[in-house]
This record gives C-alpha cells, sequence and structure tokens, in this order.
C-alpha cells in the first residue's frame, strides 16, 4: 500500500489532529459549564416542616382551582368556574386526559399564559405531538391569535 492510495482526511496530518483534540477539549468544556449553568441556580429553603407531612391528608378538604382559586367539591375532575382541571387522578385517566390537554391547547389559543421561549416551543412541540396532522391549523391559531392577545388576568 502506498501513501498514495491512504484515503488523505482532516487526521492525516498533524495540524488536523491539533486541531480535532482542540475541538473535542472545548466541547468538554462547554458540557461543563452548561452543566454548572442548569444545576447552579439559587435554591429557595423549603417551606413545609416535618409536622405537614406527618399529618394525614384530608378527605373532606375542598379542592382550589390554580387558575381562579373557586374552591371546589372533593372528587371533581374539573373546576366549575372556569374548567380547569383541578381532579387528583384527571391527567392520568384515559377519557378525562383528553380534556385535560383540550383545555391546555385552548389556553394556547386564547393568549392566556406566560409567554416565554420554553412555554412557546412547549405548545407547538405538544400540538405536533397531540393533532399531527392537524397541528398546522392548531399553530395558525396559536401565532395568530394565541401570541397577538396581551395575557388578562384569570377571572375569578
Amino acid at each position: 500500500m502506498t501513501d498514495s492510495t491512504i484515503a488523505k482526511g482532516p487526521l492525516a496530518s498533524p495540524e488536523g489532529t491539533v486541531a480535532l483534540l482542540g475541538l473535542l477539549i472545548l466541547a468538554g468544556f462547554l458540557i461543563v459549564a452548561f452543566y454548572k449553568w442548569i444545576s447552579g441556580g439559587s435554591r429557595s429553603p423549603d417551606p413545609w416542616d416535618q409536622e405537614s407531612f406527618a399529618l394525614p391528608p384530608d378527605e373532606e378538604a375542598t379542592v382550589l382551582c390554580h387558575r381562579c382559586l373557586v374552591p371546589n367539591p372533593p372528587g371533581t375532575d374539573f373546576c366549575e368556574n372556569c374548567g380547569a382541571p383541578v381532579g387528583e387522578y384527571t391527567n392520568y385517566l384515559p377519557f378525562p386526559y383528553l380534556f385535560s390537554v383540550g383545555y391546555l391547547l385552548r389556553s394556547g389559543t386564547s393568549g392566556e399564559f406566560k409567554r416565554t421561549r420554553f412555554t412557546v416551543l412547549g405548545f407547538v412541540i405538544l400540538s405536533l405531538a397531540e393533532y399531527a396532522f392537524f397541528a398546522p391549523v392548531y399553530l395558525y391559531q396559536f401565532f395568530m391569535r394565541g401570541l397577538a392577545r396581551k395575557p388578562s388576568p384569570p377571572s375569578s
């Protein structure tokens, strides 16, 4: 085998090997820096004491809606005022789960959510996963109606 038959690539010269090694070291530093950035957030103290965890849950406690803060009777799956899912197992049951996802995606087209890059990306990914073929119709509604509106405070 002669030198002319050996494939000449970026690793054929010492300069290419050094460049590749430098890129690998730079990538390692970037991965470590990203990990430190993700895990280095400030931690808030735990507001719950051990006595709170020792108490058994109250079966007759009223459920407050996370959106409108209206009390709902125990065992309800959805808020009687605004329709938000409030049941303890609503998102685990197959049929109520569909309504829960529907409520979430409707909140995207109504514009009643905090607009960040992460939430917008979440709505796009969820619509593609849930709607597949009809996702372009939902995304049109989401970007034209949902993002154009200013969020209104939750109704009480």
